[in-house]
């Protein structure tokens, strides 16, 4: 009569396969894996040359590949986030993008459109970074009220 066991390494490990034995089993803790420890095919949405998104898979991780998203919202999401910086930068009226300087005085006070829950949310800000910060709150509010779609897309929602 053949018994069988199944081993269920604890959470957090996997099972040394290299040090265990058939008397003996191992466990090692389970490495962190990094974008250069993945070796399997991947699948997910990239942004075209054109700001098309498109469906993608089976290719492999490789430098070539490193603009994958996992999913479509995180494409949207990064394809807004350019499209928003480009209209801070080059439109006057919101007058332009805070600086690392500016950021570095916390003394001087940032308008910030931000993200809480399923809500966005405005306030005055003095150091924590966010992406969409303004020097005054009228450059916010003007450009959340143009902008709101893009604002969405941007924050997922």
């Amino acid at each position: 009569m053949e018994k069988e066991i199944k081993i269920i390494p604890p959470e957090g490990y996997e099972i040394d396969k290299e040090n265990s034995t058939f008397e003996c089993v191992k466990f090692r803790p389970i490495q962190q894996k990094r974008w250069r420890d993945l070796k399997k095919h991947i699948k997910g949405y990239w942004i075209t040359a054109y700001s098309n998104i498109r469906v993608i898979d089976g290719c492999k991780f490789n430098p070539e590949n490193y603009n994958i998203f996992a999913t479509e919202k995180q494409a949207k999401s990064a394809l807004a986030m350019a499209q928003l910086s480009q209209i801070i930068a080059n439109d006057e009226r919101f007058g332009g993008p805070v600086t690392d300087e500016e950021w570095g005085n916390a003394y001087m006070l940032k308008y910030a459109i931000f993200r809480r829950g399923d809500v966005i949310m405005t306030n005055v800000n003095q150091s924590a970074y966010k992406f969409l910060a303004f020097h005054t709150s009228e450059q916010r509010d003007l450009f959340l009220k143009e902008n709101e779609d893009l604002i969405k897309d941007y924050f997922m929602l």
